[in-house]
């Protein structure tokens, strides 16, 4: 087992501290706004040669947990272009700052409770990343992240961990490439890969993706849109005719069909459907948020500058000093931004690239999925896992209908006997709050109360499912306390 280097007075108080690192690391006691210690973390830029010519920029909060000894998990945002901050900040990180909310608090959800958690940002050109992008595909993209992962073990002297690849969105995209890129490198010294999960991944064509199952969500929460019943018979009518209907009906079987389905194309015959829906929702709600349905006016205040109308007087990461603490020259931040495929994406969906194989390779691949997301449906990403083969078979055999369960917690308890606690963080609710399902080494979970961004708003569903690809519960049917929190 690989020993880490500590040669730095302070290393018997801070576990990653030495000369090799000490250039990194973040002053946890007085982070710019941030009233409380956020406890210790490096950050900076590692280069992403020879494959790219700039750096990565990341932030690396070490955790505590005896569990989490040898092992590193990363999180990553999609877009592409958007910052991996964006999950630091407002959805899994060891401090919040979510929109509409005063100031920064704790979160007693932070993934760093469970394990070493690296946010990054990438591909190069994304957020603190020096720029300009250079990928063409997501071959790119894995190599250059390659280069930079690789240094980064080196530099933490973290040889040999397990490693694990989270985040969301384009992430999608990128995930399966990165960890087939890990795979092929036939290295566990550095790139030892046991598992990814994605949140309402972008793995399939927006046929698929998007368009099919828009106007049967809509059918769903249609109290939720409030629109009126001449668009309401109008776009189901033209869901008929598109064909979609008939494309749900036989994609979404268990087990799949033999002979399976081609989505329609949207982009014929008046059937982008999708984009009607959200035109119409917006003229009913102006502040209409297709990544989470229940939002309504007004926009809320945000520090990370996204939506742009809600943005504030301040971009929290945009900011010098803010910038200067994390080590990174002076950057014009945008949490989401920059032209990262100037030609597009090269590369085929995940789902019909290197998807598959890494169900195969790992048996540790986690699919989650919000309810309330009208940007990347659920009932898209089943219809994909259906049309996808691995270890032997062709999606799954049984309908994904088992319960996830989420703990009760103290403070929760506290709060719904009247006792609120201010700053108010006890905001993750528990017991049933999905499905989850698991067939041959890959899991489907869905979540009731989420949006696009399920650590952001069902907390500890996320938290529940990381522990899961972690390893430290058997199944998200298991009841029980959290493993640690």
């Amino acid at each position: 087992m690989h020993k880490r280097e500590a040669t730095h007075p302070l290393s018997s108080e801070l576990q990653y501290l030495n000369k090799k690192t000490e250039k990194f690391l973040v002053n946890g006691t007085h982070f710019p706004q941030v009233p409380f210690d956020i406890g210790e973390s490096y950050s900076g830029l590692l280069p992403n040669t020879p494959h790219g010519n700039s750096s990565l920029f990341f932030w690396f909060f070490p955790s505590s947990n005896p569990a989490a000894d040898q092992e590193i998990t990363i999180w990553l945002n999609g877009g592409p272009g958007c910052s991996s901050l964006d999950g630091l900040l407002q959805e899994n990180g060891p401090f919040l700052w979510q929109s509409g909310t005063y100031a920064p608090v704790r979160n007693p959800y932070s993934w760093t409770n469970l394990t070493n958690v690296v946010y990054i940002d990438q591909p190069a050109g994304t957020g603190l990343s020096p720029g300009p992008a250079t990928v063409q595909d997501e071959i790119d993209v894995s190599n250059q992240f390659n280069d930079f992962w690789k240094r980064f073990i080196e530099t933490f002297s973290m040889q040999g961990y397990k490693v694990f690849i989270t985040g969301e969105s384009y992430a999608g995209q990128y995930i399966p490439y990165l960890a087939a890129g890990m795979l092929d490198q036939n290295d566990t010294t550095h790139f030892n890969l046991k598992g990814i999960q994605i949140n309402d991944p972008s793995i399939n064509e927006d046929s698929v993706m998007i368009y099919a199952p828009a106007v049967a969500a809509l059918n769903y929460f249609d109290r939720l849109f409030g629109l009126n019943d001449t668009f309401m018979a109008e776009i189901n009518k033209k869901s008929e005719s598109c064909g979609y209907n008939k494309f749900l009906d036989e994609a979404l079987t268990f087990p799949p069909p033999k002979d399976f389905p081609v989505a329609p194309e949207p982009y014929q015959d008046d059937c982008d459907l999708w984009d009607q829906i959200v035109k119409a929702a917006t003229y009913v709600n102006p502040c209409f948020n297709m990544y989470h349905l229940t939002d309504f006016c007004p926009f809320l205040w945000d520090q990370m500058g996204f939506p742009s109308l809600a943005g504030g007087p301040n971009n929290y990461f945009n900011q010098t000093t803010v910038q200067q603490a994390l080590h990174v020259p002076i950057t014009d931040y945008s949490v989401c931004g920059g032209d990262i495929f100037p030609n597009g994406d090269g590369s085929v969906p995940s789902a019909l690239g290197p998807l598959p194989s890494v169900i195969e390779r790992t048996n540790n691949v986690l699919l989650g999925h919000g309810w309330f997301d009208y940007l990347l449906f659920m009932n898209g990403s089943l219809a994909t896992i259906q049309n996808m083969t691995w270890n032997g078979k062709q999606g799954f055999q049984y309908a994904p209908i088992e319960p996830l369960f989420v703990p009760y917690t103290d403070a929760l308890n506290a709060d719904a006997n009247g006792n609120v606690q201010a700053p108010y963080t006890a905001d993750a609710g528990a017991g049933i709050l999905g499905t989850a399902h698991t067939e041959r080494g890959l899991t489907f979970s869905t979540v009731y109360g989420s949006g696009h961004e399920i650590p952001q708003y069902v907390p500890g569903a996320a938290y529940r499912q990381l522990e899961f690809l972690l390893g430290r519960i058997k199944n998200l049917q298991e009841r029980g306390s959290y493993t640690t929190q």
